[in-house]
């Protein structure tokens, strides 16, 4: 049969059957006219290569398989090619895991604006590093974490904790994850990290346009809610960039923001 039958029989594209052809997995016979005629063994070839092709093992490992003496051979590569998915279902597991946690972020704070505060129990101890100690960047990045860790913004409690006014205040920019996410890694606390304890949060969501300082004004719902209960601020902020608007030529950087005022240890379900 002509290389177009065997693609439309088979569903292998032309260009495909030509490569296995080439790479002398296909054994057409070739006629006076230049053509190839692809007999039944063909075929039963092509199948074979489709089947394994469609497990993710490569054409050079099924070119082996026409060499191999015994089936250990056969079955040394598929227990690698099984070894290999095993480790790919639990990256994608796991980027599955926090991509749920990011949903869960977004979700709590649909309903939430600049004006509003929210009352959050955190998910666990959030551990904050900022520019200043860059070997936490590193050390997470040569591990392919990106998916864990979040843009993150510093200020003080203590300017939480005071006057509610019209002035303009630098704050830090950073990265931060979870406690848990690290110990699950064995990774170490890195040495110059801010901690964010466990427990009972108020925040509010704030934008940004300019990424080194803020007005202490855009603070006043969580401040104001925090000096009418009569509860102080425990902690410094920590922040959760929750999306970046384009408008125009600039860019919008709306973060979640909260700072604890209640230490706890209440457990709560992680993604």
């Amino acid at each position: 049969m002509k290389v177009n039958e065997l693609s439309k029989l088979t569903g292998v594209n032309i260009e495909t059957i030509r490569s296995y052809r080439e790479k002398g997995l296909l054994h057409p016979e070739k006629l006076k006219n230049g053509y190839y005629d692809y007999g039944l063994g063909d075929y039963i070839s092509l199948i074979y290569i489709r089947k394994y092709r469609g497990y993710s093992i490569g054409l050079n490992d099924i070119s082996s398989f026409y060499s191999a003496k015994s089936n250990e051979e056969i079955l040394a590569v598929i227990d690698k090619e099984q070894q290999i998915l095993s480790e790919r279902i639990a990256r994608l597991e796991e980027e599955k895991r926090y991509l749920e946690l990011e949903r869960i972020h977004l979700s709590e704070s649909s309903h939430t604006d600049e004006m509003n505060v929210q009352i959050m129990q955190s998910l666990d101890e959030k551990i904050d590093v900022y520019h200043e100690h860059p070997e936490f960047d590193d050390l997470f990045f040569q591990q392919h974490t990106y998916h864990m860790m979040t843009p993150s913004m510093r200020i003080s409690k203590d300017i939480l904790n005071g006057d509610i006014e019209d002035r303009i205040i630098p704050i830090q920019m950073g990265l931060g994850t979870y406690r848990y996410v690290i110990e699950e890694r064995g990774l170490p606390l890195p040495d110059h990290h801010v901690s964010i304890p466990h427990g009972l949060h108020v925040g509010q969501m704030i934008a940004l346009t300019d990424l080194s300082s803020v007005n202490v004004m855009q603070l006043k719902p969580m401040m104001t809610y925090a000096k009418e209960k009569g509860r102080p601020f425990l902690s410094d902020t920590t922040g959760y960039l929750m999306h970046i608007e384009k408008k125009n030529s600039d860019f919008v950087y709306h973060f979640r923001i909260r700072a604890c005022i209640e230490i706890n240890q209440k457990i709560t379900l992680k993604p």
